[in-house]
């Protein structure tokens, strides 16, 4: 993201921005939501200026639950606790809608990449470098990220646009992505706007694998540091 001419080769992955999960009232409600929803909006309207690319996960299910998890817990009448075709809480947020020339892409398990189209869209845009966001920061999101780095792509994550249940959820999980990110940075979105519109910005960049080995002591101070 050092210049534009890069970019070019950028998309921006959303994953599962719904309000089962952005909305106090959903099934899997995250910690800081609101907040994050605008952390977030802010990466899309900046990454639309810049023409990227921009594509979003949607967790998708089906009302009889074919498709869910054999074990997932179900109503009595067999129909999922979330996520289901057709409900408004399984929809992309408002706050974060799609566009009419944005790509959604549609799954039944955590990451965005098993048995979806994922891979063969970002292919097709010749995508080298994902800027990535989302919610449950350790269950669906993180699987993408590990599903992206597997995948040699290049990877950015916006940190404060995602979320988990507590915020120690969403650190621990961000530092254990940050041990492993081969190549790729951590970034606030504030600074990934910068990045985005071709100014400096600040970003931590991996260096080596296992760097931080927190504890409940200090696991704020190796959060702040990225």
């Amino acid at each position: 993201m050092d210049s534009i001419a890069e970019a070019k080769r950028t998309v921006v992955v959303a994953v599962d921005f719904q309000p089962e999960c952005a909305s106090g009232d959903g099934a899997w409600p995250i910690h800081n939501g609101a907040e994050v929803l605008k952390n977030a909006a802010s990466v899309l309207a900046a990454a639309r200026r810049a023409g990227l690319p921009i594509v979003y996960t949607k967790h998708v299910l089906d009302p009889g639950g074919l498709d869910s998890f054999r074990y997932e817990p179900r109503s009595e009448s067999g129909r999922p606790l979330h996520s289901v075709r057709g409900d408004r809480k399984g929809e992309i947020c408002d706050e974060v809608a799609p566009m009419s020339n944005d790509i959604i892409v549609e799954k039944q398990r955590w990451s965005g990449f098993y048995g979806t189209k994922m891979d063969l869209v970002l292919r097709r845009l010749d995508t080298t470098h994902l800027i990535m966001m989302g919610i449950w920061t350790e269950s669906c999101f993180e699987t993408t990220v590990w599903d992206a780095l597997w995948r040699d792509y290049k990877i950015t994550i916006v940190k404060d646009a995602c979320s988990s249940a507590t915020e120690l959820m969403h650190m621990t999980a961000i530092l254990d992505m940050a041990n492993w990110l081969y190549g790729g940075m951590i970034v606030s979105a504030a600074e990934v706007v910068k990045a985005i519109g071709g100014r400096p910005y600040k970003a931590w960049h991996f260096k080596s694998p296992s760097q931080f080995k927190y504890t409940l002591t200090n696991i704020d101070e190796l959060y702040g540091s990225i």
